[in-house]
């Protein structure tokens, strides 16, 4: 599958999976739970297929989507080992 065609798909889900219907929470209770709806999981889905795109997609971004009652959130999504170091340092 080509980029071009990749990138089309992901437009499309973009549009067409509602972020208002999207929930999910980070949970720790000695291990991490991740839950989501399915709205939610589809949402995370198109955030994390937007960083292999960062030229068309440079604001990428999951903090919306985590519920304010999730035990932690996720700021910031690195696309380079240079990025998580900085955010990591």
């Amino acid at each position: 599958m080509r980029d071009e065609d990749i990138l089309k798909f992901l437009n499309e889900l973009d549009i067409h999976i509602p972020k208002g219907e999207a929930e999910a929470k980070l949970v720790a209770y000695g291990e991490t739970v991740l839950y989501a709806n399915k709205e939610g999981f589809l949402r995370m889905a198109v955030e994390l297929m937007k960083c292999a795109f960062e030229e068309t997609y440079p604001d990428a971004c999951m903090n919306y989507l985590l519920d304010k009652d999730s035990d932690f959130r996720i700021d910031n999504l690195a696309r380079t080992k240079e990025q998580l170091d900085f955010f990591s340092s």
